[in-house]
């Protein structure tokens, strides 16, 4: 049995997980020993701490935001909503009378003046009920 370089331990001490995994395996053949004696040699060095090592700090909770209820109405000038391909898309697009702020992704949305009006923002998907 051979001794493990320093410079080989310190690249073993830079990797972690399945890189660790392959690079042990790589370091038994080349030095003629098993994978665990190496994870312990290595262990056993002077190395710093790993940051896959450090203990898990939890993250403070977050709260998820309140959506408004109300759409935000923007000015129709300048903008095209040609975002639905439906053969009946064409119709539905001459009783687009306003405009509106996605309040998930803030994404324009041309909508009919009829209420209550259920619309699902084709950018992200959020679904709101506008009386």
């Amino acid at each position: 049995m051979s001794s493990i370089s320093q410079q080989d331990l310190q690249r073993l001490a830079g990797l972690s997980g399945y890189d660790l995994t392959l690079e042990l395996d790589a370091m038994a053949r080349k030095y003629g020993m098993s994978a665990e004696a190496i994870a312990a040699i290595l262990r056993s060095s002077n190395q710093p701490p790993q940051a896959s090592q450090q203990p898990f700090q939890p993250v403070a909770s977050k709260s998820v935001p309140e959506l408004p209820t109300q759409p935000k109405h923007i000015s129709m000038e300048g903008l095209r909503f040609d975002y639905n391909p439906t053969a009946g898309a064409k119709e539905g697009r001459q009783d687009v009378n306003q405009a509106i702020v996605c309040p998930g992704c803030g994404v324009a949305l041309g909508i009919p003046s009829r209420r209550p009006i259920k619309i699902k923002c084709p950018q992200c998907l959020h679904e709101a009920l506008y009386h």
